[in-house]
């Protein structure tokens, strides 16, 4: 099998390469015009991810993560019984880490703390993005004592992208037969196609302060605005120009 292998690499891959050298060939010796087609549209997201933690300090460390461990058990509780479960959220770290720090006393004597901090940071997906402030507030509630913002996307933007991409082709087609016919020529047929990375610009809220444990017994629903989010694509057409 290996030396099978071996003989349709050494086949194929100068096919491969002839091929685009005579494709390459064509276009250079054939009168030719080259242009990029775009389209773009502006969509509301209709998800947003909360990126949030819980961080106890605690004198000992077996003090520190089992807390910690009760909050992000309390805050799993309270997503699911807001519907939200499985794949939609996620454990982003875990950490237990010594800490120190320097205090006077009222005489005005140094002494050092030493402590613990225990750290669990989560994610989450909340669908529709309305939802999203109210579930931030209940995490406040069970616990969450440090956010570090908000990403906003579209949950399938895959129907939109492809129509996105047959419109950039359209549009590369409709510049190239307007600058060929002006020019008294013919628009021939295509002779590269280079679809170019799709861009989209993601809105992403402002990181929240860290609460510090010091969170109301009822939180008020965080204000939150999706915005709306830039689907683009682009391709690169190069078109023979006929007589």
């Amino acid at each position: 099998m290996k030396t099978f292998a071996a003989v349709l690499f050494a086949v194929v891959a100068p096919v491969s390469t002839s091929f685009a050298a005579r494709a390459e060939a064509l276009k250079d010796q054939t009168p030719n015009i080259v242009v990029t087609g775009e389209a773009s549209i502006e969509a509301a997201p209709d998800r947003a991810t909360l990126y949030f933690a819980v961080e106890t300090e605690r004198p000992t460390a077996v003090e520190a993560a089992a807390e910690n461990a009760r909050t992000a058990q309390a805050l799993g509780q309270e997503l699911a019984a807001q519907g939200i479960g499985g794949k939609d959220i996620a454990t982003l770290d875990v950490s237990l880490v010594p800490v120190s720090r320097e205090e006077r006393d009222s005489k005005g004597a140094k002494t050092t703390k030493n402590a613990f901090r225990a750290r669990n940071a989560m994610s989450a997906r909340v669908t529709p993005v309305d939802r999203a402030g109210v579930v931030a507030a209940k995490l406040m509630e069970k616990g969450a004592n440090s956010f570090q913002g908000m990403e906003f996307d579209i949950a399938d933007p895959a129907a939109k992208r492809d129509e996105l991409r047959k419109a950039a082709v359209e549009d590369a087609q409709k510049q190239a037969k307007a600058y060929v016919e002006a020019a008294g020529a013919k628009l021939g047929r295509i002779l590269e196609m280079r679809p170019e990375s799709d861009d989209e610009e993601r809105p992403m809220a402002r990181p929240m302060a860290r609460a510090g444990g010091l969170v109301a017994a009822a939180a008020p629903a965080v204000p939150v605005a999706g915005g709306v989010k830039r689907l683009a694509a682009r391709v690169t057409i190069t078109y023979a120009i006929g007589r």
